[in-house]
């Protein structure tokens, strides 16, 4: 498969003396593509969006209590600017080391350690006293739910048949929303019966407990397992996932490393160049935009005079937009391509963040008005989001794909850390007009950006 890169040498060993004539290439890869999408596989499916519900639960949870924080401790929004940044830039550090331990050590056992590190960080933020101590463990916070992405999406695809395997990741992803979804529910129930504490509690343990039953139930990847030579392993579990295999058949040895992983100067070239650098600007301005919004709505909310009940709805409606427009996006690229459908969800969200812009800055402020517009500034960032990922994945040609995908992610990353501390700088400046009124803006300039790139010649049949 295509994310399955091990090094050479570890084919199955070779039969005894006189059966060599029954040994005969097959492919991994090919085998799983081919075969049924067994129930297990589905099950394995189902365990992984659950792992990035967790995660978003985890990551979002820090959104819904700043306005309890703020009123509890009695210090300025402008002091947690710092710690949302360490988050998120956890959170892109953890993305890196996964992936890399993801390689060395095995999507499972990277998966649990994530999933361990941040449950029990999500649970040591409600022992917090102050913010300093609050940043530190929002880095290593951080450093858990960025390293359970990379290794959650490769266990997808490398337990998914190819011509399932678009699916199943869109199913995966669209679970990160749906956890501040909970998170948003949560902080609606639980804030201000029990404390902002009791919510860092209830996010931090539910990862632990998935955690621990993947320590029994969830088996290591099948690629990995061939690269690690452990044959009778992966005999056995192709077994559970219903794949033929005769036993006197062996894999092939999968090319080494080096002739398949595109360096960082191959999106540099003259003939990418400006296509990477559109790209890269693009994948900012969306993820600056909506990180101002994860981080900081619950409180602009809070501002307006709203009750912490209504700052979590805020940004739980948000985020149930942003379920149906990811799964939607997918539909309308297909439909209308990339152009039509990226610019169509930039200028909307743009024009939605506009609109908030105004009415906020009138004095405007209603529930019945404000959740229905963030519902639908949900549907079109979402969208806008998976316009960029698919274009990223068609830019390039095949040896500089998997590098242009992840620099790409890597720099929006870039844009979230710096949404820590312009959202609050456009709140203490401009209220919410300005807060919304930079959204827009940053909005605009994303579709600017992914619409000029794919302008550029495309490179993806090299």
């Amino acid at each position: 498969m295509a994310s399955f890169t091990p090094a050479a040498g570890t084919a199955l060993p070779a039969e005894p003396s006189g059966a060599a004539s029954a040994v005969v290439s097959h492919d991994l890869g090919t085998a799983i593509d081919n075969a049924a999408w067994s129930p297990f596989q589905k099950l394995l499916l189902g365990c992984f969006a659950l792992v990035f519900a967790v995660d978003g639960l985890a990551n979002q949870s820090l959104g819904i209590v700043l306005p309890a924080l703020i009123a509890d401790w009695g210090i300025a929004r402008g002091a947690f600017a710092p710690v949302t940044a360490a988050n998120l830039a956890g959170v892109a550090l953890g993305s890196i080391i996964g992936g890399i331990m993801g390689d060395r050590i095995g999507r499972r056992w990277a998966l649990i350690v994530a999933m361990l590190l941040f449950g029990l960080m999500t649970v040591a933020g409600g022992f917090t006293h102050d913010a300093t101590q609050l940043l530190l463990v929002r880095f290593l916070d951080g450093l858990g739910i960025g390293a359970a992405i990379p290794n959650g999406a490769a266990l997808i695809s490398e337990f998914t048949p190819e011509k399932r395997r678009g699916r199943a990741i869109a199913i995966g992803m669209v679970f990160i929303p749906i956890g501040g979804i909970i998170a948003g529910g949560l902080g609606a129930s639980v804030l201000e019966m029990f404390g902002w504490r009791t919510l860092f509690f209830v996010a931090g343990a539910l990862p632990i407990l998935l955690a621990l039953a993947f320590i029994v139930f969830l088996p290591e990847s099948p690629s990995f397992l061939l690269r690690a030579g452990r044959h009778e392993d992966l005999a056995r579990l192709l077994k559970r996932c219903r794949i033929s295999h005769d036993p006197a058949h062996r894999f092939d040895a999968p090319p080494p490393a080096s002739t398949v992983i595109a360096p960082l100067r191959l999106l540099l070239s003259p003939a990418l160049r400006h296509q990477t650098l559109l790209l890269w600007g693009g994948f900012f301005t969306c993820l600056m935009a909506s990180y101002t919004i994860f981080s900081w709505v619950p409180t602009m909310l809070s501002t307006l005079g709203f009750d912490l009940t209504m700052t979590s709805l805020g940004i739980t409606t948000f985020h149930m937009g942003g379920v149906v427009g990811a799964l939607f996006s997918g539909i309308l690229l297909d439909r209308t391509g990339f152009s039509r459908a990226h610019m169509g969800l930039a200028g909307a969200a743009a024009l939605l963040a506009g609109v908030l812009a105004v009415l906020l800055g009138s004095d405007v402020v209603s529930a019945l008005i404000i959740l229905p517009v963030m519902v639908a500034l949900g549907f079109c960032m979402a969208g806008l989001h998976n316009t960029l990922y698919t274009l990223a994945a068609t830019a390039y040609p095949t040896a500089a794909r998997a590098t242009g995908v992840g620099v790409a992610s890597a720099t929006g990353r870039l844009g979230a850390v710096l949404s820590s501390f312009t959202g609050v700088i456009s709140l203490d400046l401009g209220g919410s007009f300005a807060f919304f009124a930079v959204v827009a803006v940053l909005l605009a300039l994303c579709g600017l950006a992914g619409f000029a790139a794919r302008a550029r010649p495309s490179a993806s049949a090299a």
